[in-house]
């Protein structure tokens, strides 16, 4: 049940954020969702497991995440992605464990694993502050390269406080052997397993036609494989004692780069596959933030309430303050970015639900109870003020994309032209006035020209009509394929005006392309 809940309130983030609220991030959406279902129902419902939401969310995500990059791109910045994800990463838990102890008093030990859970960012969570606005591209390379890879570091940082922590004995050296055991191992173990799962669907792939000429076609049970693939590999790679993270990761730019040669292999499977990631990307992304709502009505109510609230916020600002400190700097002195890119660098390391996953894994260890709820709550502060902080600031300092709003009614302005124009050219040709009629209605509903009235009509008259003869739909199917290529024509002569808009028409060409798909695929097969 916990399972459909956050699906559906998932869904109906993404209903609410593209009906009324698009000039705000669907995270928030889902984010104050989670919330509100936490206070209605109790938080009691909630029950946080770290390996099954890195394993089933965080690994998928970062799966998906790998696949939108080139292996080309991420091999040639390796020498960046080691200096912000270790060397940074390390400067940063340092700096503010030594704040913590300073500061506030506290062991070093504790200090060292506030502070190593402070340090993964998330990239999903820096979408939703920077939503609808534009980051400098060294700058969005930079915080996507980091939100990659930067959870290893955090979780082997985390387990070498921990250790501190309960046998009072600092263990570098072994740190940095399991460190670069992890790593490597992980980045080796990602590669390998990506390698031979890559060579086995290419070779079932490629003997897709012998299947289908004996009435079995493999492509659905490729593609659960395919969506199995980062959750099979995060525990396998974990189960080994390698870093799963880096594995998914890895295996995603593998398959971005098998996806590049092989479009043409099989397009249901590419097509469905594309699909797929875009659907369940979506999803995953709302799901971590209703949990993550919920989870921190979980944090601020009952038993996991600290005994020293104030402390607890107090802990969370200097790790925050730290933190950005610590990007600002080194993105300045080491990176050599400009000032005004440090700062959106230093703001843009958002703290979402993988700090949260972090946090609490504790809650297996020996770790008391009161020193529990204290990190869980200085952690849920630092994810807050993360959040917060940069959303307002970022709206004063950083460029307004176009809007969404403009640019949906340049293109709705385009589409209804488009199809205005298709309608104008088939009266110039003999159709069948039922023909006529039915293609008249698709064609106006495809730019919202149709009312409920009008569908209802033509249900009724879809039930009472006879099923049509093999030649009538054949007919009808390539008058349909006509109609779609005569406002491809136009879209195309369009869309060379208009280059501010291209994403726009791609979309818009892409829908156009599958509604005639539609019809090489209809019920006259």
């Amino acid at each position: 049940m916990l399972v459909i809940g956050m699906c559906l309130a998932a869904s109906i983030a993404m209903i609410i954020q593209n009906w009324f609220l698009r000039k705000i991030s669907v995270n928030y959406i889902a984010l104050l969702i989670g919330i509100l279902l936490a206070l209605v129902l109790g938080a009691k419902i909630i029950s946080f497991q770290p390996e099954l939401f890195m394993g089933l969310i965080i690994a998928p995500l970062l799966f998906f995440e790998g696949q939108q990059n080139r292996l080309y791109n991420i091999a040639r910045s390796w020498k960046s992605i080691v200096s912000i994800t270790v060397i940074m990463i390390l400067i940063a838990t340092v700096f503010a464990a030594f704040s913590l102890k300073l500061m506030l008093g506290l062991s070093l030990s504790l200090s060292f694993i506030l502070a190593a859970i402070s340090t993964p960012t998330d990239a999903t969570a820096t979408e939703s502050v920077t939503h609808g606005l534009k980051i400098p591209h060294v700058v969005e390379k930079y915080l996507k390269n980091e939100s990659l890879f930067n959870d290893a570091s955090g979780i082997i940082l985390l387990n070498m406080a921990v250790s501190w922590y309960l046998s009072k004995h600092l263990q570098i050296g072994f740190t940095f052997i399991r460190f670069l055991y992890s790593a490597i191992g992980g980045i080796l173990f990602g590669l390998l397993a990506s390698v031979v799962l890559v060579l086995i669907r290419q070779q079932l792939l490629r003997r897709n036609l012998k299947f289908v000429a004996n009435n079995y076609d493999p492509t659905t049970a490729i593609l659960l494989l395919y969506i199995l693939t980062p959750i099979l590999l995060y525990y396998a790679a974990e189960e080994i004692h390698v870093s799963g993270i880096i594995a998914v990761v890895v295996s995603g730019l593998i398959h971005n780069a098998e996806t590049e040669r092989s479009r043409l292999t099989n397009l249901n499977f590419i097509y469905n596959g594309f699909q797929t990631i875009r659907t369940l990307s979506d999803l995953l992304n709302c799901i971590v933030f209703v949990g993550l709502g919920a989870s921190l009505v979980l944090v601020m109510q009952g038993k996991f309430l600290p005994s020293r609230i104030d402390l607890a916020i107090i802990i969370g600002v200097v790790l925050y303050v730290a933190n950005v400190f610590v990007r600002f700097l080194y993105s300045y002195v080491v990176l050599k970015m400009g000032s005004y890119d440090s700062w959106i660098f230093a703001l843009g390391g958002i703290h979402g639900a993988v700090t949260f996953a972090l946090a609490y894994t504790l809650d297996a260890t020996l770790i008391s109870s009161s020193r529990f709820h204290l990190i869980l709550f200085s952690e849920a502060t630092l994810i807050i003020l993360s959040m917060i902080i940069p959303t307002i600031i970022f709206n004063f300092i950083l460029p307004k994309k176009r809007s969404d709003e403009e640019q949906e009614m340049a293109i709705d302005k385009v589409k209804e032209d488009m199809v205005k124009y298709a309608l104008t050219e088939l009266n110039k040709i003999y159709l069948p006035k039922k023909i006529r009629k039915q293609l008249e209605f698709d064609l106006k509903a495809q730019i919202d020209e149709t009312s409920m009235k009008d569908f209802l009509h033509e249900l009724k008259k879809s039930i009472k009509q006879p099923e049509a003869t093999s030649d009538e739909l054949e007919f009808r199917d390539e008058i349909y394929r006509y109609a779609f290529r005569l406002e491809r024509n136009y879209l195309g002569q369009v869309a060379q005006q208009k280059q501010e808009y291209r994403e726009g028409f791609l979309s818009l060409y892409r829908e156009i392309l599958l509604a005639e798909v539609l019809f090489l695929n209809s019920d006259n097969e």
